[in-house]
């Protein structure tokens, strides 16, 4: 057979294939989809060829195991003298004795956390590192209330709000609030930090700009993070170096579509303590 009698086999091939092609439902579909996507995108096609290769690679592999196991095998009795051998580390190392001293200096509070706490040995001292800035741990009405609450509800729904976790409680401080604000509705946190780190992404998203204050807590920070906006930080407290920011971010998005802006900023700042 010479080279002309092969050609002429390989293009009756070739015809034979296409016209089985051409019978098997969809086929002009997927032969016009190919044709338009090659001269809208060839890159896109060259690569949906690839994958698709790769898939039928994929599932015509052959299969191996992935568990070759390659341990030695033991007798009991070395097994019994490995076990009488082996000497549990400790899971903290023994205190040094500069460690001991400092313990031994390090103050302990005795009752409740407040502005004003009670040490162990007596002493009344300013609590500086307290949440409890306006002492309700102290009120006697709160306590009492919070008492009603407990024998009430327990100690808490244990759950999300999302899921079992809301009840009439809830829902009635909710509307409570949104009436004394003058607003539709409103939604509790049960902690500040959740508070924080979820309030902001609600508002700014991907394609926002949030100008915040370099002294912002790790609350705010986890929700700018979350909110995955882009940032821009300006110095603490200093509104010349704000408003050089806000010019700076103005002129970048001068020829951009329109974009949201955001200022995040403390009304006391946690890790300084200023306003």
């Amino acid at each position: 057979m010479d080279f002309h009698d092969m050609s002429g086999v390989l293009v009756r091939l070739a015809d034979d294939l296409s016209d089985q092609f051409h019978k098997l439902p969809g086929s002009a579909i997927l032969l016009r989809y190919i044709k338009s996507s090659y001269q809208n995108d060839p890159v896109r096609s060259a690569v949906e060829l690839f994958l698709f290769l790769f898939a039928v690679r994929y599932l015509f592999a052959p299969t191996y195991s992935t568990q070759k196991r390659r341990n030695v095998a033991l007798t009991e009795e070395e097994i019994d003298d490995l076990v009488d051998e082996w000497t549990p580390e400790p899971l903290v190392a023994e205190q040094t004795a500069f460690e001991e001293a400092e313990n031994e200096k390090r103050p302990v509070i005795a009752g409740p956390t407040g502005p004003k706490s009670k040490l162990a040995n007596g002493r009344i001292v300013t609590n500086l590192a307290s949440y409890n800035f306006y002492n309700f741990i102290a009120n006697e009405t709160i306590k009492e209330k919070a008492i009603q609450v407990l024998r009430t509800y327990g100690v808490g729904p244990c759950s999300p709000p999302g899921f079992y976790g809301t009840q009439d409680v809830h829902m009635k401080t909710e509307a409570d609030i949104a009436s004394h604000l003058g607003v539709r509705a409103c939604i509790i946190y049960s902690q500040a930090f959740s508070t924080i780190s979820s309030v902001i992404p609600a508002f700014s998203k991907r394609g926002d700009i949030i100008v915040a204050d370099k002294a912002v807590n790790f609350a705010i920070r986890k929700g700018i993070q979350i909110s995955r906006s882009t940032v821009r930080w300006y110095e603490h407290n200093d509104m010349q170096d704000l408003e050089r920011v806000l010019r700076k971010v103005t002129e970048e998005q001068a020829k951009k579509p329109l974009t949201r802006k955001f200022i995040v900023t403390e009304g006391l700042f946690e890790t300084i303590g200023d306003a």
